[in-house]
């Protein structure tokens, strides 16, 4: 199983079609979840250990007087990653199912989490970044936009080798995913904010 998660691992990157379709069939869950969890505990402490980010964040808790430990941040930060895999799968799997998708919800769940394998890339990234100032920062940010594109990429491809939906029906239940998820908070805080400001 180590060396089939290792040549899934590598193949997500060299060859996502096909390894993402192969996913998708296998559906190996427990090994996705492990993975998607690993990559969101790094990512989380690459982020909190940024000696940039650090100070930034003890500068706050000290003008609001509020003292947060890291390891209830680590713990919030990954309890919402496991929420957001298994909502945005929810969704992603009711939409493809609208767009007449074959798929079922693990199959889906595996090559989507297999699909965030790359951001791994942007976990030494992040935290180097921080010893380098504002050039840290830039180059940060370049990497991290591209980083962003190709998961997107692999996330779409994940959609349609899950379902055996086109390209275009797989763009498009992404873009509804995304409107869904992003725009009803969105309109949920904009209708909040005009109710307070009313008052």
């Amino acid at each position: 199983m180590f060396d089939q998660l290792i040549n899934w691992l590598y193949g997500v990157l060299t060859k996502p079609v096909q390894t993402l379709n192969e996913i998708a069939r296998e559906k190996p869950a427990n090994a996705a979840f492990l993975l998607y969890l690993g990559i969101s505990m790094l990512s989380v402490l690459g982020s909190l250990y940024n000696p940039q980010a650090m100070q930034a964040f003890e500068d706050l808790m000290r003008e609001t007087g509020i003292s947060i430990p890291f390891s209830v941040i680590i713990a919030a930060s990954l309890l919402i990653a496991i929420i957001s895999i298994f909502v945005i799968t929810g969704v992603l799997q009711l939409l493809a199912r609208l767009f007449k998708g074959s798929g079922g919800y693990w199959n889906l769940f595996s090559a989507y989490a297999f699909a965030n394998f790359p951001l791994i890339i942007g976990v030494p990234i992040t935290f180097i970044s921080g010893f380098l100032g504002t050039v840290g920062d830039i180059l940060a940010g370049l990497i991290s936009l591209g980083l962003s594109i190709w998961v997107l990429v692999l996330q779409v491809i994940a959609v349609r080798e899950s379902h055996s939906l086109s390209t275009g029906a797989s763009i498009g239940v992404y873009l509804l995913q995304l409107a869904i998820l992003v725009g009803i908070p969105l309109a949920v805080a904009v209708g909040l904010i005009i109710a307070y400001l009313s008052f």
